[in-house]
């Protein structure tokens, strides 16, 4: 059975203008949902782009710190190979120029020196001294007790004059509390005539400290 619509023409058309109207006022909600839903995401996915950004600021910091480290490391490693390469072949990195300086603040003007013998040695260490404890080293040849290794060092050995055996036993006592010298032991004294008068000739053996 087929509908006879009786309305006049401008209601129909004014009901189907209504529905038209709702149909786009749904389609533009929709529409107006979607947007502000993608702008939120992409709200947040800027948000976490730029705390990623500022984290890669950040790590880019201090990678640019750490380069900035690289020269300053560089020298210092060329440095501290130069150090290992002094105490592994000459066994001191103390210089002749502090040596002398050092024996002429401790020795008195009363004494002088007769020959000064400085040059490079193996000696043999306790393992657990690590290398560097003040009576530990012996020359090569003597068998330390316990675990040892051969380590190079400067020994000097010094000759003077002095006046008396007090003299000669202040000095040694002198060479022992200064910091430049280490092991220092007494090798002999003995009378000798020098210029008609009788004085002491002695001889020290030390080692340079490391």
């Amino acid at each position: 059975m087929r509908e006879v619509e009786f309305l006049p023409e401008r209601i129909l058309q004014q009901r189907a203008r209504r529905r038209r109207l709702a149909r786009q006022g749904y389609l533009l909600g929709v529409c107006v949902a979607a947007m502000g839903l993608l702008t939120y995401f992409n709200s947040v996915r800027v948000a976490r782009a730029r705390g990623e950004m500022g984290r890669l600021r950040e790590r880019s910091k201090d990678l640019s710190r750490q380069i900035e480290m690289i020269p300053p490391l560089e020298r210092e490693l060329a440095e501290l190979l130069i150090k290992q390469r002094i105490e592994s072949e000459l066994g001191s990195r103390t210089d002749c120029t502090a040596v002398l300086a050092e024996l002429c603040r401790i020795m008195p003007p009363n004494m002088a020196m007769v020959s000064l013998d400085l040059k490079s040695m193996d000696v043999q260490v306790k393992s657990a001294d690590g290398g560097g404890a003040t009576g530990s080293a012996r020359a090569s040849g003597a068998a330390p007790s316990g675990p040892t290794r051969t380590v190079r060092r400067a020994r000097l050995v010094i000759t003077g004059l002095a006046p008396t055996d007090v003299d000669v036993a202040n000095f040694i006592g002198q060479l022992s509390g200064s910091c430049v010298f280490e092991d220092v032991k007494m090798g002999y004294a003995k009378t000798a005539v020098v210029d008609g008068r009788m004085a002491r000739e002695f001889q020290a053996s030390c080692y340079l400290a490391r």
